[in-house]
């Protein structure tokens, strides 16, 4: 039961997450806020890589290589993403890069084809 809770929430929060990003997409770099948001949706999004990443490459080249090297993947872009996501957040008033544009992609997962 606890288990199922955690998931739930874990399921919640990165979809929230998806929303608040997507809603922000259209001004991204634009402002102080914005790269708040995104910050915050990257800290929160940096654990949806491993299983994105298990899915993308089990699609392209297999299973045992999905559950191996899509973990591998995951596990080093969910890093990268939550530490991208915790350097926005803190440094969200100030304009760097230029024009608080983003450090990584944040959004587009499904326009990659890495869900489908």
């Amino acid at each position: 039961m606890n288990r199922t809770r955690t998931w739930y929430i874990m399921m919640l929060g990165g979809f929230l997450s998806v929303v608040v990003s997507q809603s922000t997409a259209q001004a991204l770099g634009s402002s102080a806020g914005d790269k708040l948001t995104r910050g915050l949706a990257n800290t929160v999004q940096g654990v949806l890589e491993v299983p994105r990443h298990i899915n993308h490459t089990t699609k392209t080249q297999g299973l045992l290589t999905g559950m191996t090297v899509g973990l591998g993947k995951g596990l080093g872009y969910g890093v990268l993403r939550t530490l991208v996501g915790l350097y926005e957040v803190v440094t969200f008033p100030i304009p760097v890069p230029s024009g608080y544009a983003p450090i990584i992609q944040p959004y587009g997962w499904d326009a990659a084809g890495l869900w489908l």
